[in-house]
This record gives structure tokens, sequence and C-alpha cells, in this order.
């Protein structure tokens, strides 16, 4: 088996002529992006270019809601056709060509339409969370996002779990995947040891855990980071509640695990979590943010951490999809804290992957 790559972004038209990996990787990216623009927030998309879009996104912005009628009457195919998923819309790579020559946010929206009708699920459920920025939600975009939420690969479900909180943060689809808070150990020796946590929807995966390939591979590095055991879970709920909860918990386990100025990984929205505990109090020596959403009202108390190392892929869907930032610019006086290192493209999950790490030297980093 060849070693796995860095997806490599496929500019515009072309991205629609292919479907290996990474050309379904760029058709997401563009849909989620033109979503974002329309939706008002360009600044969610970081490197529009590199995907054949204008390096200004500003010409989609709609002004007024997008009916779905309005965004399926460039297809060749009737409202009916389409919501039932019948008949074949207009080739997404001249809707896109059309959308980049003549950018406008109708044009946008039916580029989003045609692509739920795409033979990628990943595609389909991004369509999907780009139509709650164009068109508003409806029962057919919630049917594909709980299909992704469910069915998709990693990538995907966590894509169309974003998509379904955004609609129905009680949906069944997303019990599933709720964890239960770390425990105390109760331990009576104090220790300077790092310890990791995960992300939104991420509670019962195993790769922050001890015995997960990121927890060894840590683990593993010259010198020993001497790892904490176990490490921190929490509910893994997309929701503000959630995290602040999480962070009060984080700051009691830590106490009780007796941890003074630990290290910590965290992954996504565990970053957030991570920042909003520095707020209660939590001191952390490096704090190593791994795809962290970046949202201004969640940034950490500077002064709680020594040093923070952001590791980032451009164009992060998830992050679009959430809606967060993908540039951490911290306040002048504390730019000398953070040190950001950005590789690779796309996938939101690649920063806790081992072999990502050693194909960009990160371990020199810490």
């Amino acid at each position: 088996m060849a070693p796995r790559r860095d997806p490599v972004p496929v500019p515009a038209a072309e991205a629609f002529d292919r479907q290996d990996r990474d050309a379904r990787l760029s058709q997401a990216a563009v849909v989620l992006s033109v979503g974002a623009a329309v939706a008002g927030e360009p600044e969610r998309v970081d490197s529009p270019a590199a995907i054949g879009l204008p390096s200004d996104l500003s010409s989609y912005r709609s002004t007024a809601q997008i009916t779905v009628g309005e965004a399926v009457a460039p297809l060749d195919v009737s409202l009916d056709d389409h919501l039932a998923r019948r008949g074949v819309p207009a080739t997404r790579a001249d809707l896109l060509r059309r959308l980049v020559e003549q950018p406008d946010p109708i044009s946008a929206a039916a580029l989003v339409e045609a692509n739920l009708h795409s033979e990628s699920r990943l595609v389909r459920t991004a369509a999907a969370v780009a139509a709650l920025d164009t068109t508003g939600p409806r029962d057919d975009v919630l049917a594909q996002l709980v299909d992704g939420a469910s069915r998709g690969d990693a990538l995907t479900r966590e894509i169309g779990r974003i998509g379904v909180a955004r609609v129905d943060p009680q949906h069944a689809v997303l019990r599933r995947v709720v964890g239960r808070p770390s425990r105390s150990t109760g331990r009576d020796q104090p220790s300077h040891a790092a310890f990791l946590t995960h992300g939104s929807f991420a509670a019962l995966t195993t790769w922050w855990q001890p015995g997960g390939d990121f927890y060894t591979y840590l683990d593993s590095l010259v010198p020993p980071l001497a790892l904490h055991d176990p490490s921190f879970r929490w509910s893994g709920l997309y929701a503000d509640g959630a995290r602040q909860l999480a962070a009060q918990q984080m700051v009691e386990w830590v106490a009780a695990e007796n941890l003074h100025s630990p290290d910590l990984f965290a992954h996504s929205h565990g970053g957030t979590v991570a920042h909003l505990a520095t707020l209660r109090g939590l001191r952390l020596d490096r704090l190593v943010l791994l795809s962290w959403p970046v949202h201004a009202e969640w940034f950490p108390d500077f002064a709680n951490v020594a040093r923070i190392i952001d590791v980032r892929v451009r164009l992060d869907l998830v992050i679009i999809a959430d809606r967060g930032g993908q540039t951490f610019t911290p306040p002048p006086e504390q730019a000398g804290k953070v040190t950001s290192h950005v590789n690779g493209w796309f996938e939101h999950g690649d920063t806790h992957e081992p072999a990502y790490w050693q194909r960009h030297g990160l371990p020199a980093v810490l």
C-alpha cells in the first residue's frame, strides 16, 4: 500500500470532471465555500483561489433569503424532480464555470443544489450544509445531513453532524456519540504530565486515549512527553453550554489528577474547551491546538498559557461547516505566544494522525 499523502486541491471545473479523492474533497470545499459566501461569511474560506474560486467572494453574498425555486431555476430539472432526487441537473462543471465568470448569489445557490445530486456522499453532505446558508433548512436537506452523519466516512460524518446540530441539536443521530465526562483517578503525587482531549462528536473515538494511535505516537517521542493516563473525556456535544460545562469539568479534573501546568493536546472544539478552562483559572504550559475552529469569543486567557502551538490544514472542511475561522490571530500583545503550522488541505482529522506529524516534522516544533 502506498504511503498516505496530503490531499492536493483540484482547481475549478476540473474538480467536477474527476471523481478521485482529491477531486471530491475539492468539490466539497467549493460548495461549502460558496455557501459561506452567500451567507456573508467569506472569511470562513482561507484559500479560495486554490480551488478555482475568486479571491474575493463578496459578489456571492445574498442580501435576501434565496428560495428553493430560485436556486433550482438555473438547473435543467423541475423543482419537484429536484426535491425527489429525480432527473439529472445541469452539469456541475458548467455551473461552476458560469459562477466564476458571472458571480452572483443565485448561481452560487444553484451550484449547491446541483451538488445535492452528487454521486459522492461527502459532496452531497457538504452541499446540504451549504444549503443551510443559501436557502435555509428543509426536510430533504436534513435527510441528507442525517445520512452523511450516520453512514459516511469519518470526515463526512463530522460535516453531517455539524449540519444536523445547526438544524436540530437534539436529533437522535447526535445522541449516539455523546460521552460521559472523565472521572478522577485520585492521584496523590503531583505531575506535569501532558494530557489529550477530543473534539465534538468524538468522545467515543480512541485515537486520543491510552492505547490509541495518536496517544501512542506522542508517548513514543524522544524526549518523552510523559503522557498522563487517562486522557480527558467530555460529552462532545456541539453546543456552547456543553463546552462551558466541559471547561469546568476540565478544571476540576486537572486539580483532582494533581496535574500542575500540564501540556495539553486538544483537537477541534476540545481546544475551545481548553480555552474556556483557562478563563476559569486552568494554567497550562504548552497548549497544542489541532484544527481548532477560530472563534474570537472563545479565545483563552493568555496569561494562563505559556505557549500555544496551532496546527491546522488549509480549507478545513469541518471548520468551514462550523462557521469558524481558519487563522488564529491573537491580540498583538499576545502574538509571541502563538506559533501556527499550516500543512495539507481539507482533512480536519489529519492533525491527529501520526503520519501527518511525521510528514511535516511536527515533533520538532514542540
